[in-house]
């Protein structure tokens, strides 16, 4: 057992013990196991401890900003299947970066939403609606009918798409669409 630092007097002990850090100038107060004074009450980490201790606080970070944690992206790329380095591949990052954000270093927003939009499906679909309503296509087409499209140019005359289109269905993403007097579905 080791003395205590502040009153000199009592004891350190293993104990639960909440110890405030701060990141980019918040403070944030974290349990974890650490040791406390029988004495005075003081609480403290040791140098194998203070790592936990630094994840912790950078959790505490992410979120309060809404950003993923260390182990929220450990779990997204283990749900992928892949190692550190085929996830940064994936996301194309260095290596390196995606070691530090698991180990306690706290991702910028730009990473946080790509890593989000590559690792969950909701928050890619919910991207492309968003695009989508930002710059809407005038004509979604998916597979199993023929669709023939005519176009007229003032340069070119009419013009017929030389390829047959098989679609399923056509989906329209506005919702006052107007098919200009050019374009003629067959």
């Amino acid at each position: 057992m080791t003395s205590c630092f502040e009153c000199q007097g009592g004891l350190l002990v293993p104990a639960k013990v909440s110890l405030t850090g701060t990141r980019y100038g918040e403070h944030f107060t974290v349990k974890l196991q650490g040791f406390r004074c029988e004495a005075c009450g003081f609480e403290t980490v040791d140098s194998e401890q203070s790592s936990e201790l630094t994840k912790l606080i950078s959790d505490a970070y992410r979120t309060s900003h809404g950003l993923l944690t260390g182990k929220e992206i450990r779990a997204r790329r283990a749900r992928l299947g892949m190692n550190q380095q085929e996830f940064s591949l994936y996301l194309g990052t260095g290596s390196a970066s995606v070691k530090r954000w698991e180990l306690g270093q706290v991702q910028d927003k730009a990473m946080d939403e790509l890593v989000r939009l590559k690792t969950d499906p909701e928050a890619a679909r919910a991207n492309l609606k968003t695009l989508e309503r930002q710059i809407p296509e005038q004509f979604v087409v998916s597979e199993g009918r023929e669709v023939t499209l005519v176009f007229t140019s003032a340069e070119h005359g009419q013009y017929v798409h030389p390829h047959a289109i098989i679609v399923e269905k056509l989906a329209v993403y506005q919702d006052d669409l107007t098919i200009p007097d050019s374009c003629v579905a067959a």
